[in-house]
């Protein structure tokens, strides 16, 4: 668990409502628009978590492939002109977020679904978020065959499958990608980008220290995303980064294993001695499973390193939930003292599950307990803010004192959502809590509303609706983006598409004859609602809520194709 990690405010996210779907621009390979097929709506209720709405990975990948493989059937069929008009002009080739995209082999840009202005542009050199040159692993990939390759792309991990083709002699790539938003993901595209950086300050002559301290730096944060990390160690077993516990950097950990005898780093090692690619490993880590993924860098001396990030796929609310019950028993039992001694120190696991961990604090902010860094203990975090720059510590007091429940706040570059209870020693009250980072589509989608929705209520609109519209801007993570309507139907902000900005959509119809502007409007004036739709072939849910600002009230949302 990152040690800086505490519960913190949101950052906004939004996605489409109904036409508009952005998957990246500018750099990268991005957006998608259309129109609606159908729509329903259903008021879910305020106390909502989460839109528990299935993302389902292995039905996206095969359409996925199924799109490149149609297009790479159009293409063999037909002039290059004719190929690029249709990946480009039409809707031929869309599939709800989906978009066929046509390069050569140097970079230059032939076609392009959802970005024409990309068209000529050669992006060989391009990088992605994280430092990697994407269109080189791109075309690469390709060449050796073709396949599924992840970079990051407007805060997110896009995961892209591209097939080599040829027309006359000429070698092209054809491929479309989708954003999973999913922390498998995010593990690869930061070990991706690190690579990326090893790789590039080894071609200019620095000392790879300066590339390991980057990735152990945690101030910079350029390689955290919620509770992920990375780590390095040389093939013999020597820590060269840790970002979350650079203490660790120097020492020996070759004879590192798990609970279950597993030495974990010789077994990475060794499996990345047999290939070039990455690979993934299984082990146990804090009371539950843990997968991580490793890919190996070599400096000119020959010396070989390997880089790495794990995630824990099975800790989730209902472990967060089930943690604190045991943690509010054990506190309840054995005091305070005791339970803030379990509950910080990392070389008991007492009370952690994977990257969840326990807190404490009393109802004026002070710091008892902390498993995620124990530098917070004894300090007063009362007028602590996170990301959003809200007073997230005070917003745990305050849930606390009406019994439980859920809290979102905005750390590390992403979402965070801690589950926290009131609790009663003697005359002394104090707050309880686990905080844990979801990464799906549905988690983002919503809690990227509720921020949304938090800063229209303490900010200003100009303010805030110039924060939803910002390119790559803090309400954007890959497909993902705010809508917001007045309750006429004007709107206000929708992405980064400005043609709809003070347009009136109210009327706006789907493919049949529905008003969905107006359903979702009229619908999230009962509470925070769900409505359904189909865009460009694909099923599209969106999360909307209503906000008030200024004696004005708008229906503020995100959505994504499933």
């Amino acid at each position: 668990m990152k040690q800086n990690r505490i519960s913190v405010m949101l950052i906004p996210v939004l996605v489409t409502i109904t036409a508009i779907l952005y998957a990246a621009k500018g750099n990268k390979f991005t957006t998608v628009r259309g129109v609606v097929t159908q729509a329903s709506a259903q008021v879910i209720g305020t106390d909502i978590e989460f839109i528990d709405e299935k993302f389902d990975l292995d039905a996206k990948r095969k359409s996925v492939i199924s799109l490149v493989e149609r297009g790479i059937e159009f293409f063999n069929k037909n002039d290059l002109v004719t190929v690029s008009n249709s990946f480009s002009h039409t809707k031929e080739f869309i599939k709800g977020e989906l978009y066929l995209f046509l390069i050569d082999t140097k970079g230059t840009v032939f076609a392009h679904g959802q970005e024409p202005s990309l068209l000529w542009q050669n992006r060989y050199n391009s990088r992605d978020g994280l430092g990697a040159l994407y269109i080189q692993q791109m075309i690469k990939k390709a060449q050796n065959g073709g396949g599924w390759m992840t970079y990051e792309w407007r805060g997110a991990m896009k995961v892209v499958y591209a097939k080599l083709v040829n027309k006359a002699g000429k070698d092209y790539v054809i491929g479309t990608g989708y954003y999973p938003h999913s922390k498998a993901d995010i593990a690869v595209g930061l070990v991706k980008g690190a690579v990326a950086l090893f790789d590039r300050v080894v071609g200019e002559g620095r000392p790879v220290e300066e590339a390991f301290s980057t990735l152990s730096y945690p101030l910079s944060k350029r390689f955290l995303i919620g509770d992920l990390y990375l780590y390095a160690l040389d093939f013999n077993g020597v820590m060269m980064a840790q970002g979350d516990r650079p203490g660790l950097i120097g020492k020996n950990a070759w004879l590192s294993k798990d609970p279950t005898g597993k030495f974990v780093n010789q077994e990475i090692i060794k499996k990345l001695k047999e290939t070039d690619e990455g690979i993934w490993i299984e082990y146990t880590s804090k009371n539950t499973l843990k997968r991580a993924y490793a890919e190996k860098v070599a400096d000119k001396e020959g010396n070989s390193y390997f880089i790495a990030c794990g995630y824990y796929p099975n800790a989730g609310r209902q472990e967060a939930k089930n943690l604190v019950g045991r943690g509010y028993q054990f506190m309840k039992a054995h005091g305070k003292s005791q339970a803030a001694k379990e509950f910080t120190s990392k070389r008991i696991n007492t009370f952690r599950y994977g990257d969840l961990f326990l807190f404490v604090y009393d109802m004026k902010g002070l710091c008892i307990a902390h498993g995620g860094n124990e530098e917070f203990v004894g300090n007063n975090q009362w007028d602590l803010k996170d990301e959003d720059g809200h007073y997230f510590i005070r917003e745990f007091i305050e849930k606390a004192k009406t019994g439980s429940g859920w809290v979102n706040s905005k750390v590390n570059n992403s979402f965070e959502a801690s589950y926290v209870e009131g609790i009663d020693l003697g005359i002394d009250r104090f707050v309880i809590g686990c905080g844990l980072f979801p990464v799906s589509k549905s988690e983002t989608m919503t809690l990227l509303v509720k921020s949304a929705t938090s800063n229209l209520k303490h900010h200003s609109q100009e303010e805030v609706f110039r924060a939803f519209v910002e390119r790559d801007g803090p309400f954007v993570r890959g497909d993902l983006f705010v809508f917001a309507f007045d309750e006429t139907g004007i709107c206000y902000a929708y992405g980064d598409d400005f043609n709809l900005i003070w347009r009136n959509l109210l009327d706006r119809k789907d493919d049949n004859g529905k008003p969905f502007i107006k359903i979702m409007i009229n619908t999230v004036k009962r509470g925070p609602s769900k409505v359904r739709y189909q865009l460009n072939g694909a099923p599209v849910v969106a999360y909307v809520e209503q906000v008030e600002n200024d004696g004005k009230k708008f229906a503020i949302g995100s959505s994504f194709y499933q």
